[in-house]
């Protein structure tokens, strides 16, 4: 059984627009179920519209068929999916509720790989939202992490990666070079040495001390904190060790 869904760090549209939706389609098997066809869209359809016009159809398209609509000056790649069967020559579509507006002039390719894209995607962010999360929740609360556009990036780029995988084919070089930044970045973080923009730490990120005495005969650290006084908040980073202290054996010889 599959693990419960986490909120996503990114959307099926990250990855579309960093990989395009021919560079997409381009690494999924069509299953034998496409047409060829251009849908043009030929009227303006609005922000949850279920209907939309469109060109005539040369080919029927079977209700569930998932469609990437761009261009008509579309800043974004908008997802339909069919909610009813439309013959050849239709001229409207029946669609699940719209989320953006489709413009005029708009039109999506039925390559026949669409509808398994929309299958495969949600399951590629999941991978990519774990792998990031596995680096940052050691130091920063989950519900956290969606404010950073930098997370967004790391869990666009893992997710596209599981694309390519998905049909045991080789990523493009750019995709590699990406993803060895994005990995050495997650390690920055789970080391401490990269603070995530925009959020903050779970923990303090260094220790407060209020309570210090100094002993102005002791050569090597003058500066000692009182352990039953001081702030007692943990942090990601280990206690430091007083070797100097420890190799005497706590015993001051006056120096």
């Amino acid at each position: 059984m599959a693990p419960a869904a986490q909120t996503p760090l990114c959307t099926p549209n990250d990855v579309m627009n960093w990989l395009s939706v021919a560079g997409v389609e381009m690494r999924l098997d069509d299953e034998n179920l496409a047409t060829g066809q251009t849908i043009l869209v030929s009227a303006t359809a609005a922000l949850a519209a279920v209907t939309m016009d469109v060109g005539a159809l040369a080919f029927p398209l079977i209700k569930g068929t998932t469609l990437q609509f761009s261009g008509g000056g579309m800043s974004e790649v908008v997802q339909v999916v069919l909610s009813a069967t439309a013959a050849k020559g239709a001229t409207s579509l029946s669609v699940t509720a719209l989320s953006a507006e489709v413009p005029n002039q708009a039109s999506a390719r039925d390559s026949g790989l669409n509808t398994a894209i929309a299958a495969r995607l949600p399951t590629a962010i999941q991978y990519g939202t774990a792998e990031v999360k596995r680096y940052c929740a050691g130091r920063y609360n989950a519900s956290d992490l969606v404010n950073s556009w930098s997370v967004n990036d790391w869990a666009t780029k893992i997710s596209a990666e599981w694309i390519c995988k998905r049909c045991c084919r080789p990523a493009a070089e750019s995709i590699k070079e990406e993803l060895e930044r994005v990995r050495a970045e997650l390690k920055m973080v789970c080391y401490g040495q990269l603070q995530i923009e925009d959020i903050a730490t779970r923990t303090a990120a260094w220790p407060f001390i209020d309570a210090v005495t100094v002993n102005p005969a002791y050569w090597i650290h003058k500066a000692r904190v009182e352990k039953s006084l001081s702030e007692a908040t943990p942090t990601q980073f280990g206690q430091y060790v007083d070797w100097g202290d420890a190799l005497l054996g706590g015993f001051d010889w006056g120096y």
